[in-house]
């Protein structure tokens, strides 16, 4: 049944951070899929209750994964294992657990779920800590090679997208029946746009209806060589005299935005920042070039759209590539020209190759995810309501 009042609704705080765009999507998913049976409110501990420098680490995310993925790929290594996570945060909570207790304390919520792995041992101990037995939900978000950090023992619930990402849990003690394989939450947009003529979506958000779109996107951080790849993509097009066109999502890099706009394009580019319509763009293209995000791979699977893969997050998404190329949902290449060739190759009249990609990728998607795991959840309240 749906609760009808206010009072009535289960109390739920998510709890997620800014540190590239997938966190805030799967809590906005999540949220979606909970309407009308909890008050859910976004808890952003990291970056708007925990102290210096903790706070900055958001903000420091895309620039340090740009500019120096070897510092991040240390950092992802020195976390590693449960244990040196384990013991890093018993290093780190007496500095950290005053303001993070004055946060949840004031929340008060009735469930929790976590859709960050920073956000998930600590958080945890401190609301014990309170007195309070709150169910504890994580929503990992990696699908397929997640960090160690995701994996509390001690929640209530941990749910995760894949096989491998449940053994991985298990592996980190974990009992078997406090996991469950369900998918990433995915917003309900996506599933709306499902079979949409690409002429009709393109012509929706003011593309030309009759040429194949290619959209590419750093994911909410602009992150990626974005600019160079874009230059070969768009140049190697001209080249190839394939009628076509391209739209570049920056996100919030404001940098990369100006210096997109100021590029002078060989065939017709459109230049977006930050987009909440993201699904209307999925549906009206016919390729799409990214890093291997896992939210974006998910989205763009349930629209039925091939990806070109051009880079990763060191560590947590190397998994993704894995998936993608051996599902035959997409491609993956590093270097500018290479991934301008194989664009150019796909959308090439005569190769049928990108239709039977976009239909291998609708049939392996899990559009619904959000919503199963939401029941999921529920069944955890004291006073459980049902969707």
């Amino acid at each position: 049944m749906i609760a009808t009042d206010e009072e009535d609704l289960l109390n739920i705080s998510i709890l997620m951070a800014d540190s590239g765009g997938g966190h805030r999507t799967a809590a906005v998913s999540l949220t979606e899929a909970l309407e009308g049976v909890a008050q859910v409110t976004f808890l952003n501990l990291m970056d708007e209750h925990a102290p210096f420098p903790f706070n900055q680490f958001s903000s420091g995310y895309g620039s340090i994964v740009n500019l120096a993925p070897w510092f991040y790929t240390l950092i992802y290594n020195c976390a590693g294992t449960r244990r040196r996570v384990e013991f890093t945060q018993k290093v780190l909570y007496p500095y950290v657990r005053p303001s993070l207790a004055a946060a949840l304390e004031t929340a008060g919520p009735d469930l929790v779920i976590s859709v960050h792995p920073i956000q998930t041992d600590v958080p945890l101990r401190v609301l014990r800590e309170l007195g309070s037995r709150a169910p504890f939900v994580t929503v990992v978000t990696d699908p397929v090679s997640p960090p160690v950090a995701w994996f509390c023992p001690h929640v209530d619930l941990c749910v995760v997208a894949t096989e491998p990402a449940r053994e991985m849990a298990l592996a980190c003690g974990l009992d078997a029946e406090r996991v469950k394989v369900i998918g990433l939450p995915i917003r309900r947009a996506f599933r709306a746009v499902r079979g949409r003529p690409r002429a009709l979506a393109r012509a929706q958000v003011g593309m030309n209806p009759d040429l194949p779109l290619v959209l590419m996107t750093g994911g909410g951080a602009g992150l990626g060589k974005v600019l160079p790849m874009a230059q070969a993509i768009t140049h190697r097009m001209a080249a190839c005299r394939i009628p076509s066109q391209m739209a570049i999502i920056a996100g919030r890099n404001q940098v990369l935005l100006q210096r997109l706009r100021a590029e002078p394009w060989p065939v017709p580019v459109t230049i977006l920042g930050y987009v909440d319509a993201m699904a209307d763009w999925m549906a009206a293209a016919e390729l799409l070039v990214t890093k291997a995000g896992p939210g974006t791979l998910a989205e763009a699977a349930c629209v039925g759209l091939p990806v070109a893969i051009t880079g990763f997050v060191p560590g947590q998404e190397a998994g993704n590539i894995a998936w993608v190329t051996q599902t035959r949902t997409g491609v993956f290449a590093k270097e500018p020209q290479e991934v301008g060739r194989l664009v150019c190759d796909l959308l090439a009249p005569d190769n049928p190759e990108l239709h039977h990609m976009a239909v291998r990728a609708m049939a392996l998607s899990h559009c619904n995810a959000a919503e199963e795991i939401a029941a999921a959840v529920l069944a955890l309240s004291p006073r459980p309501a049902v969707l």
